[in-house]
């Protein structure tokens, strides 16, 4: 049962963050399985793919670390069992319990990997991409520099200094 006055926002965050985490768990486990077990000729490819997408992972479990801060939302406990993910948790002082059943729980964290590695599911291909948290297509999340205005100043002084190049060093597509 959720906490009388917990917001479908907070119960969202908090479904994120209890897949988040069983997606990096899952992510660790599969990167040191193929890094430990008889090398193969693309092992390396596949784990660094992992890798990636547990990045992109990593970086949106971070930002809403950072939402259960600002939300007063604190995880007790968490219970993953056959039946399902159970989890206790505290949202500005008031107790509340949330449960998932083990096949959403799974289909739901199967679809973000996919997404996450940049995958869509076999019935979806032409349809349109898997959403994320952040309700943004299937890709891996960037930032866009452009629009920052730190990013413009310093692109208007390095076309002075070097001609040569479009963008300022350290700053990725």
């Amino acid at each position: 049962m959720t906490a009388a006055q917990t917001t479908q926002d907070e119960v969202s965050l908090i479904k994120s963050y209890l897949l988040l985490t069983r997606i990096l768990k899952a992510f660790e486990n599969d990167a040191k399985k193929l890094e430990s077990d008889a090398p193969m000729q693309t092992s390396t490819l596949y784990t660094e793919m992992i890798r990636k997408a547990s990045r992109c992972a990593a970086t949106l479990l971070s930002g809403i670390r950072s939402e259960f801060k600002k939300s007063q939302i604190r995880i007790c406990e968490v219970k993953h069992s056959e039946q399902g993910v159970d989890a206790d948790y505290l949202c500005r002082g008031l107790h509340g319990t949330l449960h998932i059943d083990n096949q959403p729980f799974h289909q739901e964290m199967n679809l973000r990997m996919r997404a996450y590695m940049g995958l869509f599911t076999t019935d979806n291909r032409s349809a349109e991409p898997i959403v994320s948290d952040s309700g943004s297509a299937s890709f891996v999340p960037t930032r866009r520099y452009g629009s920052h205005k730190s990013y413009l100043q310093n692109t208007k002084s390095s076309a002075k200094k070097n001609p040569k190049r479009s963008f300022p060093a350290g700053t990725y597509a």
